[in-house]
């Protein structure tokens, strides 16, 4: 047997399929690109200190 989904249930799959994905790079983008970008800013700024 077939069913009709329509294409409003489609445009939803693909919606959530995209923001899944945007999470876990939003998620990974805080935990490990952020760290290290303040601790290169902090580096860069005790060089120009000393």
């Amino acid at each position: 047997m077939f069913l009709y989904l329509g294409p409003g249930l489609g445009g939803g799959i693909i919606a959530v399929i995209t923001g899944v994905f945007l999470t876990i790079f939003a998620f990974l983008v805080a935990i490990f690109w952020l760290p290290i970008k303040r601790f290169l800013g902090f580096i860069k700024g005790k060089k120009t200190k000393e």
